[in-house]
């Protein structure tokens, strides 16, 4: 059998565990030396180029099935994105190609292929109404030991790693390795080395505090939501007032049980204006009663356009943080917020609550970083297909900006994740044999930050790789007239 389609049947198989509902690390550095590989050795760059792209869409059509929001849309919607963007991921293997072709196997060109590819990640990322949603990082999640590369460059500099060790390795697997060689991958040793130690670094948390939350039945929603799609508002209302006094009652359970913080999932407290707003009242007065913080998520079908909202309310009744969604506001049809966090000062260190698809905003959420937040609420609610791929993305905060996550999500896997990443404690409600309210969490939950540069840099390195991008392409041009060697 032809040599480069055994490369590509191992990029197909391996492509079914990169980022997807499956998931398995070492895929997405070991996917790029046999991608390289394939397309250097290509005599046809046209025809094997139809093929690499059908190779590479089709496992990620798989593994992904269902995952983004644009399966809601349509059943092909989300099929024939994939198949349409997936030449936009190629375009690295192109470039490395053209310049392998003039220039041939030099140490210093083993950096062409992973600033092509970490610039184009970081193109998809920026502006993108999905946020990093699909970014290449991602498929690190559970994997401490490289996750911890983003406390440093965020997600793009875990990015270039990996495609970096790719065409590293066809460097080794071409010319007999030299001193600039040798040290780049050196480098790359020492950073994932490092990496490493830093899973070994003594966990938080300056203190510990005992945070409950808990998070609706599977279908609760879509269930209450049925008559007002009916134009029945009376009967929405009825359901939501039943909804409300359960919530309540589930609050001053957990608060007798010992939480000083009670944390509900994204739209738990959906309902018309009026309904909202007494149920706020009533938490304020259960906070004040029970000497507890309350981190109550708020869904307001009364105003136009809805307002989705997180409050955190005190021990004294009053909601001291009050926060407006900004992220996939165009999709769920919300208020937009102006995506500036806000942070209170608390016995338990110093807290700030973000909702669900905000987190995928690494830029924004970086404020955490920069006002040295010690625990962020993120009450999410996701679905069965992307559960552990949202859970996962969320730890990928916690590393980047030295913080502890609480997240509690309806229909998907509630959590509690340390500054590096680990996770603390996990709950997939689709697991559970639970009666009436689901993902319970009541967990000693570490507090406190630790220092990270991302906070500092930002996606500086994601810049970075996009202006060397410019500069890859003006080099083509330049050397347009060279001789093919």
């Amino acid at each position: 059998m032809n040599k480069k389609y055994i490369y590509l049947a191992i990029i197909f198989i391996l492509g079914l565990f990169i980022g997807g509902k499956w998931n398995i690390p070492l895929a997405a550095w070991i996917v790029p030396i046999f991608g390289i590989r394939f397309f250097r050795d290509s005599d046809k760059a046209g025809r094997n180029f139809l093929l690499f792209w059908l190779v590479s869409a089709i496992p990620t059509i798989i593994s992904w099935q269902g995952a983004t929001f644009m399966s809601k849309i349509h059943p092909l919607a989300e099929a024939s994105f994939f198949l349409l963007t997936a030449p936009l991921g190629l375009l690295p293997y192109v470039i490395d190609r053209m310049y392998y072709r003039r220039f041939g196997s030099s140490a210093w060109l083993t950096l062409v292929y992973p600033i092509a590819a970490t610039a184009m990640d970081f193109f998809s990322a920026t502006g993108s109404p999905f946020g990093t949603f699909g970014a290449g990082a991602y498929s690190q999640r559970d994997f401490l030991p490289t996750m911890q590369i983003v406390s440093v460059t965020g997600l793009w500099g875990l990015t270039f790693l990996a495609s970096w060790f790719g065409s590293l390795a066809n460097h080794f697997w071409e010319v007999k390795p030299a001193r600039l060689s040798l040290t780049f991958a050196g480098v790359l040793a020492l950073i994932l080395a490092l990496s490493f130690g830093r899973t070994l670094l003594p966990n938080q948390p300056e203190q510990t505090a005992q945070i409950a939350g808990f998070s609706l039945p599977a279908g609760k929603l879509s269930q209450v939501l049925d008559p007002i799609s009916d134009g029945d508002e009376t009967g929405f209302r009825q359901l939501v007032d039943e909804l409300h006094a359960e919530e309540l009652n589930q609050i001053r359970t957990m608060a007798d049980e010992g939480a000083n913080i009670v944390v509900l999932q994204e739209g738990a407290g959906m309902g018309m204006s009026d309904q909202v707003e007494a149920l706020i009242a009533e938490s304020s007065a259960i906070a004040k009663e029970k000497n507890i913080y309350i981190v109550l998520p708020t869904f307001d079908l009364g105003k136009k356009p809805a307002e989705n909202v997180v409050r955190i309310i005190d021990p004294n009744g009053d909601v001291v943080l009050t926060h407006v969604k900004y992220g996939g506001n165009d999709f769920e049809g919300s208020l937009k917020g102006d995506g500036i966090l806000q942070t209170i000062d608390t016995p338990y260190g110093k807290l700030s609550a973000i909702i669900c698809w905000d987190a995928d905003f690494p830029n924004a959420v970086k404020q955490a970083g920069e006002q040295n937040v010690d625990l962020l609420f993120v009450p999410s609610n996701d679905w069965v297909e992307v559960k552990d791929i949202h859970a996962g993305m969320a730890a990928f905060r916690a590393v980047e900006n030295g913080m502890s996550i609480f997240r509690q999500t309806g229909e998907g896997v509630s959590s509690v994740i340390d500054a590096h990443g680990k996770v603390v404690n996990r709950v997939d409600m689709f697991k559970e044999n639970a009666n009436g309210f689901t993902g319970i969490q009541n967990v000693q939950t570490p507090i406190g930050s630790v220092d990270t540069l991302y906070s500092s840099v930002g996606d500086g390195v994601g810049t970075l790789t996009l202006l060397s991008l410019v500069g890859l392409f003006v080099g083509l041009w330049i050397t347009r007239k060279k001789k093919i060697s």
